[in-house]
């Protein structure tokens, strides 16, 4: 994540093509004071090789005529930016395409027995998602281990099965760090699932892939039991879910932006 990244988000909320920003109006995005080769050197303000351009190029967005002198910079929108990929590390770490219609992103090729091996950071609609893993159940014998925590439930009030809370469950592991930001789950380059989460690591390892007793029943988190059927069902059929994630305080901002532009799958209201 960069420190810059507030920059982007401002830009990319903009419904504007071209903003001519002063130098204090951009720190009042940032939060901070530029550095004084901001103020003193038009290379600062290059479309590439820097942090600082990462942030308005990966939210579609030149910087153009920066004038030192009246200390301001225009910013313009690229109207069909290409797909920005770039090779990342193996696993996520804890500091750490473009249609304004599409939901497709490019998939890298990625055997299931190697959930941790280096793919691709994608650029969704300017925002850097970090592959972390497939999403990929306990199996016995080559087979999905089924749990029913249903029937764990002591439902001294009768409470009704929520739609979702039948049936079998599976049960999976995340091996990420306690981040928050916005997480995709794609399936053959198609994103099927965005959400929010303050803690990556209990979103999913006491959430999504370990279902509780509770959740089954009316006034749990169904949720939890839909999109834990969905790694099943998906890795039953040999398309296991690909899980991107993206680092970011402004989670539920740049959640809500995203719902906006693409729509999914998942992303509906449970019963």
């Amino acid at each position: 994540m960069s420190k810059y990244d507030k920059l982007g988000v401002f830009l990319r909320s903009s419904e504007l093509t071209e903003l001519r920003l002063s130098f204090s109006e951009i720190e009042t995005v940032l939060g901070f004071s530029l550095p004084r080769s901001a103020y003193h050197h038009v290379q600062w303000w290059a479309n590439g090789g820097h942090s600082q351009a990462e942030s308005w190029l990966g939210a579609g967005f030149l910087a153009r005529d920066p004038d030192l002198m009246r200390q301001t910079v225009c910013f313009c929108k690229v109207q069909h930016p290409p797909l920005v990929r770039r090779k990342t590390p193996p696993a996520l770490s804890p500091s750490s395409s473009s249609s304004p219609t599409a939901n497709r992103v490019a998939r890298a090729s990625f055997p299931s027995d190697s959930p941790t091996r280096s793919k691709e950071l994608l650029y969704v609609h300017g925002y850097p998602f970090r592959f972390v893993q497939q999403l990929i159940p306990e199996c016995e014998n080559g087979q999905v281990k089924e749990y029913y925590p249903q029937k764990m439930y002591n439902n001294r009030s009768n409470l009704p099965l929520l739609p979702n809370g039948s049936g079998a469950f599976c049960r999976f592991t995340l091996h990420a760090p306690a981040v928050s930001g916005v997480y995709l789950w794609i399936v053959e380059g198609k994103i099927i699932y965005i959400g929010e989460t303050v803690n990556l690591h209990q979103r999913f390892n006491t959430g999504y892939g370990n279902i509780s007793p509770r959740n089954c029943y009316l006034g749990g988190q169904s949720t939890n039991c839909k999109m834990n059927k969905v790694v099943m069902e998906h890795y039953r059929r040999g398309t296991p879910v690909d899980l991107y994630f993206y680092e970011t305080d402004l989670y539920k901002q740049v959640e809500l932006d995203l719902l906006r532009r693409i729509s999914t799958k998942y992303n509906v209201k449970d019963n």
